[in-house]
Parts: structure tokens; sequence; C-alpha cells
């Protein structure tokens, strides 16, 4: 009998052990990531959408919240001012309470990244959220009102992994592997479409990136490639003629990080992955073109922008809007590049529907603090050229860049560094609201979102931290996460 003893003392040692079910907070943000603002009618400040990425996988789940920006408060029960109403002093706001209602949250993956929103006419807005956590999940959320949150797939669920759509396993006509994306991180929605779209391929369209190569066969360490995906807006299916290669050779095999896209062309930007790639070759993966003319044979163009500035990969990246005053005058492209840090300023010309010769000239490199990530348009208007926001990541700033004057106008610290901890700003919203506007930066390491106003956008130097909200998640949570864990 002592075999049968044993083995109910081991059951019994494995069940007190298990750990319970670790939902995450919905009071709080937990490595906010992907941010995305909406003005509504009948509301001042708005909503802010924040995905949290649970970047410690302290608890079981990242989340989405729908924030009431008119119902957030501080411990005296203070608001969040109105744009351009916050008192000339140094002292930030914290509003540490978001009072966030039960249909204003949902549960995704962990390791959210990005966010895009789809406004319908026709139909609830729907965000898109890529998260690199186990199932590699694109989630399609409804906003079927201003502040409550839909799963597609699972609308009766709070829980929006039921259903979701994975971009790395399950996927049709994939063969040893490929094609998949593992770690989906950019996206962007393209509502111009695709020109003379293949059959499936009707309507908008949603681009996603993903970080990390895939190898062929999976878990080989072989056949490295990397993709850009492009998936429906309205129905969530995925195969493989919606994956395409953005491998070039003579480069070295690197990670897509952000995606735009226009009426023929799409841009992406690369990351690179040194465990896998040749560092030593002489070319590097910072921009490349898709034309979507050309879908099925894969026309991609590289547009030898490393050529003319040396950097090591790049992150995000902004296309401005064509000027309806001055139709035909180069666009620009604002891509934050590391390794030196700098926003690589590119003219583009040529990228109209009818164009099939795209041309790009770097213009400019202008030196940025330390760790730019992601980057962001402000628009002053059709006679003025458009603000440039990039957060900084380790210099904990959102940097502003003024095409107009030709330099960095502002560097808005964000909250306090500790030590070697910045607190790493990452997304970027903007709210426009008359002659200024205000930014929210996710604060993906004290586990904030700021609020910085630029009362007049003929002054963007003056912009200025005026509040936080959520409460800070870098003093103590380590040890709660242990206890909770325990």
């Amino acid at each position: 009998m002592r075999p049968l003893f044993l083995s109910l003392a081991l059951l019994s040692a494995a069940a007190c052990s298990r750990t319970d079910e670790r939902l995450p907070p919905t009071d709080r943000f937990v490595y906010p990531s992907g941010l995305v603002h909406r003005s509504v009618p009948g509301s001042t400040n708005g909503v802010l959408y924040v995905a949290s990425a649970n970047f410690d996988r302290c608890f079981d789940q990242g989340t989405v919240m729908a924030v009431d920006l008119d119902r957030v408060s501080g411990a005296g029960s203070e608001p969040l001012l109105p744009l351009g109403t916050y008192p000339g002093t140094a002292v930030t706001a914290e509003l540490g309470q978001l009072n966030v209602a039960p249909e204003s949250f949902r549960y995704i993956e962990n390791f959210a990244g990005e966010m895009a929103l789809w406004e319908r006419t026709d139909a609830a807005p729907r965000l898109f959220i890529p998260a690199r956590g186990d199932g590699n999940y694109l989630h399609y959320v409804d906003i079927t009102a201003p502040t409550q949150l839909s799963c597609v797939n699972s609308p009766e669920s709070n829980d929006c992994t039921v259903g979701a759509m994975s971009l790395a396993s399950g996927i049709p006509g994939s063969q040893a592997g490929q094609p998949r994306a593992d770690a989906p991180f950019g996206a962007f929605v393209d509502t111009s479409g695709i020109i003379e779209p293949q059959p499936g391929k009707e309507g908008v369209r949603v681009w996603v990136t993903h970080l990390n190569p895939v190898d062929s066969p999976a878990r080989s360490q072989t056949n490295f490639a990397s993709y850009l995906v492009d998936v429906s807006a309205q129905t969530p299916v995925v195969s493989s003629v919606d994956f395409h290669p953005m491998n070039v050779s003579g480069f070295p095999v690197g990670g897509t990080n952000s995606v735009v896209a226009d009426e023929r062309y799409v841009f992406v930007t690369g990351r690179l992955n040194s465990l896998i790639s040749d560092t030593s070759l002489a070319r590097r993966f910072l921009l490349r073109v898709l034309d979507k003319e050309n879908l099925e044979e894969n026309q991609l163009i590289d547009p030898g922008v490393d050529l003319g500035f040396a950097g090591s990969e790049a992150r995000g990246l902004a296309l401005t809007p064509r000027s309806t005053l001055t139709p035909l005058a180069p666009r620009r492209l604002y891509v934050a590049v590391r390794d030196p840090d700098t926003l690589l300023i590119v003219n583009v010309v040529g990228i109209e529907k009818e164009s099939a010769t795209p041309r790009f000239t770097v213009v400019g490199a202008v030196p940025l603090p330390n760790g730019p990530t992601e980057v962001e348009l402000v628009s002053r208007g059709e006679s003025r050229s458009e603000l440039v926001l990039v957060s900084c990541s380790d210099a904990g700033v959102v940097a502003i860049y003024d095409p107009e004057v030709g330099q960095v106008v502002a560097q808005v610290s964000v909250g306090e560094i500790s030590g070697t901890q910045s607190p790493q700003p990452f997304g970027l919203a903007v709210q426009q609201q008359g002659g200024g506007a205000r930014i929210f930066a996710s604060n993906f390491g004290d586990g904030r979102v700021s609020v910085i106003d630029i009362a007049d956008l003929g002054s963007p130097q003056l912009a200025r931290l005026v509040a936080h909200l959520g409460v800070r998640q870098d003093v103590g949570q380590s040890a709660q996460c242990q206890e909770e864990q325990l």
C-alpha cells in the first residue's frame, strides 16, 4: 500500500501548490502599450482605449479598457481638466481612479503591441490589437457604445481570447511552418483597400507586422523569414495568401515592426534580430515598400534608405497626408531609427494610385533622445506642416519635432527616472481641439498614461505634462505579484 499513500501525498501536495486563476486588475493599467483616443459627442475629454501588455506575466492575461476621461479622478475627486485649462504651474495632476465600468474592459492575450481603430459609418467602431503572447492573436474588439467593448467571435464573453484569430497556428495553406507571424506587433487599418482585389480581399484591410522571424520547419532554427500580413477588417479569417514575404537577399533577416498604408503602397519598418541575423552584412532593413497593385507577385521595393543613412534598425513611422492645396508636392515619411537614435526624414514622390515609380530621398536626420519608438503626427491645418511626436522610451520623454523650425522644439519628460528605470513612454494618441492638442503617452515602465497639453499649436515648445492617469506599477508591484502567485 505504500506506493498508493505516496501517490495520494503527491497529489495532495500538487493540489495545495496549484496557482489559482490570476485575473488582471480592472482598476489600473499593467504595462500599458497601445493607445487610441476618440472624441465622443457630449463628452468633454473623450474616451481613451488602453491595451495592457502584462509584460511580467504577473497575471494570466492582459486587458483592453475604455476609459471615460470625464470620469477619471484623483484622491480628492479632482477630475481631468479640459485641454488648455490647467494652471501654469509645474504640478502634475495624479488621477489614479480610472472608474472603469464592467462593460468597459475585456481580457486579451499577453504582450499587446500597437492598436488600430476602424471608424465605421455603418456599424460600431472596431479596435484591432495584436498580442504576441502564446496564441499570437490579432484581437477584433467592437466599441458598441463609447465605453462598451465587445469581443468579436465571443460577444457574450469578457475574454477576447475565446475565438480569437491566431496568426501563427492553424494557417490554411501553411507548409513546414511557413507562412506564420510569430509575435504580431504593429497594426494599420487601410480604408483605401486593395487595388483590383483578389477574391476574398475586398473591402477594408488590416496590415499587421510581427517581431520574430519564423523558421521552417517550425523549431528547426533554419530558413528564417518575416512577413507583412493583410487580413479583412470585417471578418477575422486568415490564410497563407494573406502573408507577404519581406526578405530581401543581401539584407539581415529581421522582424517587421510598424506599418502605414496609402492608396497604392504599404510602408514597413524593420527590426533587427541579432540572434539569427548576419550582422556583418552592410545593408540594413530600415524601410520596405509593398505595391498593392502587384500583391500576387509580391512586388517588394527596397527604397535604399539605409544607403543614405546608416542606422541599425527602425521602429515607428508616419506618413504625411496629401495636401489639397499642393497635391503634387512631395509627401514625407518620418521614421524612428535606432543606433544612432534619429528621426529620419524621407521625401516621397510618385506614390499615387496611378504611379508605378515611387521615389524616396533622405532629406534630414534629426538626433533624438535615447530609444525612439513610436511616431505620431499632429495636424496644424492645410497651410502648415504637421508636428511630429516621437516617444523616446529609454530617455523617458516625448520629443516634438517642428519641420518649420527644423529641430526638436520640446522634450517633455513623462515621469521620473529611478536609477536605470525609465517610465518608458511607448504608445501615442492625440486629441485635437481647436488650436491645441492633447497628447497621451502610455508609460510602459511605470504603468500610467501621461497627458501632455499643447495649448497653442503655434507654440509647441510650450508643451507640458499636466496629468498622469492610473497608479504606478513600478513601486511595490514585484512584491505584490510574488505574494499573489504564492
